[in-house]
């Protein structure tokens, strides 16, 4: 039971700091789209990094310090890159719902390749699943290990679907264009931030 409490505990400490995720669950449902599905996708790209990083891999990635230090500098671009895409989104004039990569956020193929691409692509997603948690978990006997994926995804699946549902729950106060960019105005401030608080701490000693 103390590696399920601890694997739930250490789980939700870092999926509830800021990050690409939990900004695009915001803004997506606000923006009242398929946000369960996305939930959904987050998920299980947890599951599947976490048990990735409980078999091993994360000890390993965690005793290298250049592999850590590359994976920080890739979040760095990452969250600048989604700054972007999203203060692009917030000057348009237009009301449409833009997803990542310039792509419309109506289907369900198109959220599928958002949740893969927030997930799997994301160094800051990789780092909290496979190096942190996963890192965490290998000293664990088999069993307990078991334990403590199972709370760690157990906090994943609550952080993810309760920000879904309050978000969603909110859309229906955002129902103007302009509320629409100054959402988006307000994760590319936020995106931008993150990444210069996370560089500064990654290379400024």
């Amino acid at each position: 039971m103390l590696a399920l409490i601890n694997g739930f505990i250490l789980c939700l400490g870092l999926v509830i700091s800021i990050g690409p995720q939990n900004i695009e669950i915001l803004r997506v449902g606000l923006l009242n789209d398929r946000v369960v599905l996305l939930a959904s996708m987050f998920v299980a790209c947890d599951a599947i990094l976490i048990t990735i990083g409980a078999l091993g891999v994360g000890s390993i990635i965690a005793l290298n310090r250049e592999i850590t230090v590359a994976l920080m500098s890739f979040t760095v671009v990452f969250l600048l890159f989604l700054a972007f895409q999203a203060g692009r989104r917030s000057m348009r004039k237009s009301g449409g719902v833009i997803s990542f990569g310039g792509q419309q956020n109506t289907n369900v193929s198109g959220m599928v390749k958002r949740g893969l691409v927030l997930s799997f692509l994301n160094p800051l997603a990789l780092l909290e699943t496979i190096v942190i948690l996963g890192s965490t978990a290998a000293p664990y006997a088999v069993s307990h290990r078991i334990l403590f994926v199972a709370g760690a995804l157990a906090a994943s699946s609550m952080w993810f679907y309760g920000l879904a549902y309050s978000s969603h729950r909110l859309s229906n106060l955002i129902s103007q264009p302009w509320q629409h960019r100054m959402i988006e105005g307000i994760v590319a401030v936020t995106l931008f931030i993150t990444a210069c608080w996370l560089a500064q701490r990654t290379f400024i000693i």
